[in-house]
């Protein structure tokens, strides 16, 4: 799969993961807290793999524009 397909995609996880972890939060009070027990840690963390995901798929433009070496 070419790289920026992949971007596309794993950018598209993460806004439905951002969202659904935001909502649940807001709304913990309004939702069965079993459903909120099992959903909410289990979006966050896939949150934190896919952040890495698109990090590791973005290092090159991090290497370029903020580990810059001085001269």
């Amino acid at each position: 799969m070419q790289k920026n397909k992949a971007l596309k995609i794993v950018n598209l996880i993460l806004a439905f993961l951002f969202v659904g972890i935001a909502i649940s939060g807001i709304f913990q009070d309004f939702i069965p807290y079993e459903t909120f027990r099992t959903f909410h840690p289990l979006t966050g963390y896939a949150l934190v793999i896919t952040v890495a995901v698109h990090i590791f798929l973005n290092f090159n433009w991090i290497k370029v524009n903020y580990l810059k070496r001085k001269k």
